[in-house]
């Protein structure tokens, strides 16, 4: 079995920081589940943004086997639910709801970021 290190650790957080400032900064303009369907444009930002979702939970499901110790510092973020959402998305496309999807942005993203920018700094 590999042994995984801090910086292998260190690295998945940085990849979920990443995808979370990717979000933020694309979804400035929205303002409801329903502004991601209005245009061609916007459903590209909603896939594009469902893909880094997407990203966030494979790189939770990684660190919930081998930085467990990491994540229970955070009993607050619903870890196992981030990897079922990514379990969703890459199971059950065409059924992803863009309301889930904004709120899961505006609501949930915020906390995790703090709590990952916590983990990265101790």
């Amino acid at each position: 079995m590999r042994k995984f290190s801090n910086e292998d650790i260190c690295d998945k957080l940085s990849m979920i920081l990443e995808s979370i400032d990717i979000i933020e900064r694309r979804t400035v303009g929205i303002s409801s589940g329903f502004d991601f369907m209005t245009s061609f444009e916007r459903v590209t930002l909603f896939d594009s943004c469902v893909l880094r979702l997407q990203v966030i939970g494979e790189e939770v499901g990684k660190l919930m086997r081998i930085a467990e110790l990491e994540l229970s510092r955070h009993p607050e973020i619903p870890w196992q639910q981030i990897y079922s959402m990514r379990n969703f998305i890459s199971h059950e496309y065409s059924h992803v709801d863009e309301d889930i999807v904004f709120q899961v942005i505006k609501d949930d993203l915020p906390p995790l970021k703090v709590a990952l920018r916590a983990s990265s700094t101790d």
